[in-house]
């Protein structure tokens, strides 16, 4: 019993802190296979995000302390013990929360263009949303985020104040901000980066920037498809009688197709967001004293 206690009492002291659409799957996925470190095998357990994800969040969080750190129950004598939950970047009482229990932890934040973020994130969730990106944020500017439906958050891309609760908090040498470009171009780069941030020897990976990087999603087969898809009824009516294998099953394989064909974005709705985007960009520029390399704020 007296080592069960022990083991309950195992709290991350590494946190991939988001923001959604920004390489931090991949980051996990990497990390995860790192000799040194131990990563909670459920991605996003959400346990320090009280507001982004509420309790009645569509995907539950999980609340009660021993099944949270039950996540770490088979740490043994991993230098780092982390788990990646991405929505703990906006969420403005996520920091300290987690500085209560783990003061000392290592903090690293992936960002990435606001604009494409915004996009990629409407293109994941699509066939949730309205028809067009336009109209999703049409909707959401106007009723603001019901957060127990998906929805692509705009302010997600308000990086500034997110960033710099998180520097003030835990301090420059406990957080480490990762560029997202930059991390697909040199992914081993970055990895060494990190290696270094947390204090382990750098390992060659095995790349997987095809798993990772390259644009698929799975899409409603047709109109009927995507009805059924939304319906929320439906779904409360299937979940009493099919298991969620099953469900899965149903949903990926019936009712949905693979596709890599990425759509583009409309010039309007990238004007839109590229005003909507620039003078927090040129405040997260200044407070990372770094000129970042997006595309879409080259002229900032």
């Amino acid at each position: 019993m007296q080592k069960q206690s022990i083991l309950k009492e195992v709290w991350p002291n590494f946190f991939i802190v988001g923001a959604p659409k920004a390489g931090t799957t991949s980051l996990f996925e990497y990390v995860k296979e790192i000799p040194g470190i131990y990563m909670s095998p459920k991605k996003e357990p959400y346990y320090f995000c009280r507001k982004m994800i509420p309790d009645y969040h569509y995907v539950p969080p999980i609340r009660d302390k021993q099944k949270y750190l039950s996540l770490f129950s088979n740490v043994t004598n991993e230098k780092i013990v982390g788990e990646a939950s991405v929505w703990y970047l906006s969420d403005p009482d996520s920091a300290k929360l987690i500085h209560k229990v783990s003061p000392d932890a290592h903090i690293l934040i992936c960002l990435r263009d606001p604009v494409e973020r915004t996009f990629s994130h409407y293109l994941f969730l699509q066939h949730f949303l309205e028809p067009t990106l336009h109209e999703q944020l049409k909707k959401e500017l106007k009723k603001g985020v019901d957060y127990s439906t998906p929805h692509i958050r705009i302010n997600a891309g308000l990086y500034y104040e997110s960033v710099k609760r998180y520097l003030e908090l835990f301090g420059k040498d406990k957080v480490k901000v990762i560029i997202f470009e930059e991390f697909i171009r040199d992914t081993q780069g970055t990895v060494n980066e990190i290696l270094k941030f947390l204090g382990l020897e750098e390992t060659e990976l095995k790349i997987n920037s095809k798993a990772y990087n390259v644009y698929s999603r799975r899409v409603p087969r047709g109109k009927i498809s995507q009805k059924i898809l939304q319906r929320k009824m439906a779904k409360k009516i299937v979940r009493s009688f099919i298991p969620s294998s099953g469900r899965r099953f149903i949903e990926n394989k019936i009712l949905k197709k693979k596709t890599t064909n990425k759509p583009n974005m409309t010039e309007q709705d990238r004007e839109f967001l590229i005003n909507y985007f620039k003078e927090d960009v040129k405040k997260i520029q200044i407070l990372l004293n770094k000129k970042l390399p997006w595309k879409n704020f080259s002229h900032l």
